[in-house]
């Protein structure tokens, strides 16, 4: 079981969310210890596999809040990341939500309107050998578009790599195709697309120092 930091303070873009006590309970996120800090590594499942290097706190408290990535901009996998563990499947309209409905309701806050959920790659995988681009199509005809779409947690630029402190982690919608593509690979966006940011790493390390991790509760 993980420890809930329940009173964490909320970031100033946290502040501004609002949550409903429906989706506070909801989406609350999972750190998992890695060195001196904990890295995001799920959204909170009662009855979930978390162990002691594990913590809960609510979104708010690491929400950095949400922009607009144009068209042709590459982004990359985060190495080290969890797959999105509950995606929708179109073809079966099971609602498995996770990490893509964190991103369907902040998009809904803040335009007002539905998004379009599929894929928001321009459908290519590139790799760079020997300073030359090479890309291939991953989803080979629009009508295979959708597939499994998923919540992916990427970062901007063509090389995949693990990040630290401070580092912002992008949550937007990609198949479950472009999820799984090798660390050497990246991708591009298809169009101008809502991003969801939040805090990859944290270090509590001044709330912990006045509430140590064993004086929370255990969830």
């Amino acid at each position: 079981m993980a420890y809930y930091l329940k009173d964490l303070s909320f970031t100033e873009e946290g502040k501004k969310l609002k949550l409903s006590d429906e989706d506070r309970e909801r989406f609350r996120l999972v750190y998992k210890r890695e060195g001196d800090g904990w890295v995001l590594h799920d959204i909170y499942e009662k009855g979930g596999d978390y162990g002691d290097d594990c913590i809960v706190v609510p979104l708010e408290s690491t929400y950095k809040g949400w922009e607009y990535i144009d068209q042709g901009v590459s982004f990359s996998n985060v190495i080290g990341s969890t797959y999105d563990s509950k995606p929708i499947d179109p073809d079966t309209n099971h609602e498995y939500r996770n990490w893509i409905e964190l991103w369907e309701k902040t998009y809904k806050r803040v335009n007002n309107e539905n998004p379009v959920i599929e894929c928001c790659t321009d459908e290519m995988v590139y790799e760079t050998r020997n300073q030359v681009e090479y890309q291939s199509n991953l989803h080979i005809t629009r009508s295979k578009r959708g597939c499994i779409i998923c919540g992916g947690h990427v970062i901007k630029g063509n090389l995949a790599r693990s990040i630290s402190i401070g580092s912002l982690v992008y949550i937007v919608p990609i198949c479950m195709r472009h999820d799984h593509i090798k660390t050497s690979e990246y991708m591009k966006m298809g169009n101008r697309t809502f991003a969801v940011k939040l805090d990859y790493m944290i270090i509590p390390h001044n709330y912990l120092a006045q509430r140590p991790l064993e004086t929370h509760e255990k969830i």
